[in-house]
C-alpha cells in the first residue's frame, strides 16, 4: 500500500558485548543508553524514508493531474483504455481505497461522449482534491519525523552526560596504572566502529580519527548554535511569502534565499575546502540527485565506522524558474553518509593495545564530544518553537495562495511541488544535526570501550 493511502486510512501517518566491566555496572549502564539511542536512530530513519517517499508520491500525483488537466482544457474525453489507465495509475500512487472514492468507475467511460468528458472533469477535480490532502499529509509525516529525531537526539544528550562520566573515571584510572602490557593485541568485536578505511591494526591511525570526530562535533555544534542555519531557513519563508501571495507575481522565489540556507547548512557541516570532488561512486549520486553537469558531491572522508559528511549541492547559479529551483531544493543536502556508496565490510578481528597515555588522549576526546553534544540541548530545545512556527507560517502561504484568484492550476501545481521541497529541506536539515550527535556519541563510546579494553591488558609492577 502507497504511505499516502495508509496515512488516508489511519488518520496518522550496538554496543560491544564484550567489553569489560572497566568501571562497574556504570559501563553496562552507559552501553544500554547508546543501544537505546541507535534504536531510536533506526526509528527516525524509517520515519524520514516514509517523508521522503510520501515527498514521491506527491510527485508522480502532480503529473497525473497535469497529464488529466491537459484533456479537459482541450475538453478531450478519456477513453476506456485512458481512463483504465488513469485508475492503475493514481492506484498505485495513493492505494486502490482512496483512488475508488475520488475516481469515476472505469466503466462509466464506456458512455456517450459527452459522459465521458464529464467523467474526465469529476476525476481531474477528485485528483485535486487529492493532492490538497497530500500537503496535510506531508506536514503530519513532518511532524511525525520531528517528534521521532526529537526523541532520538533527546535520549542522546542524556546518554552523552554518562559516557563523559565514564571516560572521566577511565582516565583517573589510566593515569593511575604503572606497568607493562601483558598482550600486545586481542580480540575485539567493536572494529567496524572505529575502522579507519576499513582497518584497524594502527592505534595512531584510529585515535587521529577520533580526534578528527572531535573536531567535526564541536565545530558543528558550535556553528550551529549560532542560529545562522535558522535565520536562513526563515529567510526563505519570507520569501516566498512575497512571492505567492498578496501582491505577489512573479511566482517564483530568487535564488539568494535558497544559497544563503544552503551555505549556511554546509557551513555547519564543515564541508567545504581540501576536498576529494566525489566520494564512492559519483554516479550514483547523480542518478539520486541530478546529473554529474548539474550537482557536485564533497565530502569529509575517512571518518571511523566507514562514514563520511557528504554534501551534494547544484553547480548552477541562478533558479531558472520555479520549476528549476524546486529541483535543486530536492538534490541539495548535507548528510552523514558512508565513505563508500556501498559500505565496506570489516570483519571482527585483533586490535592492538593502546598505552595508558593513548587512552589519556582517547580520553580527552571523549569528554570533549561528549561536552559538545550535551551542551547543545538548550539550543535543540528552542527548535520546538521555531519548528512550529515554520510550519505554521507555511501553511498559512500554501492557503492563502489556493485562493488567489489569479492563480493558475499549472502555478498551483509547480508551488505545491515546491513548497513540498522546502519542507524536505528543513526535515533533511535538522535530521543531519541529529546524526552528526548520535554519530559522536557512538563512535566515542566504541572508542572507550577499545580503550577500557586496553587497559585490561595492562600488567602492573
Amino acid at each position: 500500500m502507497s504511505i499516502f493511502g495508509m496515512a488516508q486510512e489511519s488518520a496518522d501517518l550496538g554496543y560491544d558485548n564484550d567489553a569489560p566491566m572497566a568501571n562497574g555496572e556504570e559501563t553496562h549502564t552507559v552501553a544500554n543508553e547508546i543501544a537505546e539511542v541507535q534504536g531510536l536512530q533506526f526509528e527516525a530513519d524509517d520515519a524520514d524514508d516514509a517523508a521522503e517517499g510520501l515527498d514521491g508520491e506527491a510527485e508522480k500525483a502532480e503529473e497525473v493531474a497535469e497529464a488529466v488537466e491537459e484533456e479537459v482544457a482541450q475538453e478531450r474525453a478519456l477513453d476506456p483504455t485512458a481512463a483504465k489507465l488513469l485508475h492503475l495509475a493514481f492506484k498505485n500512487i495513493v492505494g486502490k481505497n482512496h483512488a475508488a472514492k475520488k475516481l469515476p468507475a472505469q466503466e462509466s467511460f464506456n458512455g456517450t461522449r459527452s459522459e465521458a468528458r464529464e467523467n474526465t472533469r469529476i476525476a481531474l477535480e477528485g485528483i485535486k482534491e487529492t493532492l490538497k490532502a497530500f500537503w496535510e499529509a506531508i506536514k503530519k509525516q513532518f511532524q511525525k519525523a520531528y517528534d521521532t529525531v526529537k526523541s532520538w537526539i533527546i535520549k542522546t544528550f542524556s546518554a552523552a552526560k554518562r559516557l563523559k562520566e565514564r571516560a572521566e573515571k577511565l582516565q583517573s584510572k589510566a593515569n593511575d596504572t604503572v606497568g607493562t602490557i601483558e598482550e600486545k593485541s586481542f580480540s575485539f568485536s567493536g572494529t567496524k566502529a572505529i575502522a579507519i578505511d576499513g582497518k584497524y591494526n594502527e592505534p595512531s591511525t584510529l585515535t587521529a580519527g577520533l580526534s578528527k570526530v572531535r573536531g567535526i562535533v564541536k565545530d558543528t555544534l558550535e556553528e550551529l548554535k549560532k542560529g545562522k542555519v535558522d535565520d536562513a531557513v526563515e529567510k526563505t519563508i519570507k520569501e516566498v511569502e512575497g512571492t505567492f501571495t498578496g501582491s505577489g507575481a512573479t511566482r517564483s522565489p530568487s535564488m539568494e534565499a535558497i544559497s544563503d540556507a544552503m551555505a549556511a547548512i554546509g557551513k555547519a557541516g564543515a564541508v567545504g575546502t581540501n576536498l576529494p570532488d566525489s566520494v564512492g561512486d559519483k554516479k550514483k549520486f547523480a542518478e539520486q540527485y541530478g546529473t554529474l553537469n548539474e550537482i557536485s558531491v564533497t565530502a569529509i572522508v575517512g571518518l571511523p565506522g566507514g562514514k563520511a559528511i557528504i554534501e551534494v549541492k547544484p553547480t548552477v547559479a541562478t533558479s531558472q524558474g520555479l520549476e528549476r529551483l524546486t529541483k535543486i531544493l530536492k538534490s541539495t543536502r548535507i548528510m552523514l553518509g558512508n565513505d563508500k556508496y556501498t559500505p565496506r565490510e570489516v570483519s571482527e578481528g585483533d586490535v592492538k593495545t593502546l598505552t595508558t597515555s593513548q587512552i589519556d588522549k582517547v580520553c580527552d576526546d571523549v569528554i570533549e564530544i561528549a561536552e559538545s553534544i550535551y551542551g547543545y540541548e538548550q539550543q535543540w530545545k528552542n527548535r520546538d518553537n521555531f519548528m512550529s512556527k515554520v510550519i505554521k507560517e507555511t501553511d498559512q502561504i500554501v492557503k492563502d495562495f489556493e485562493q488567489e484568484d489569479d492563480a493558475k492550476e499549472g502555478d498551483q501545481r509547480k508551488f505545491r511541488g515546491y513548497i513540498s521541497a522546502q519542507v524536505a529541506f528543513m526535515r533533511r536539515a535538522f535530521n543531519y544535526q541529529a546524526n552528526i550527535c548520535s554519530y559522536g556519541l557512538t563512535t566515542a563510546n566504541a572508542f572507550l570501550n577499545y580503550s577500557e579494553r586496553s587497559l585490561a591488558q595492562h600488567k602492573a609492577k
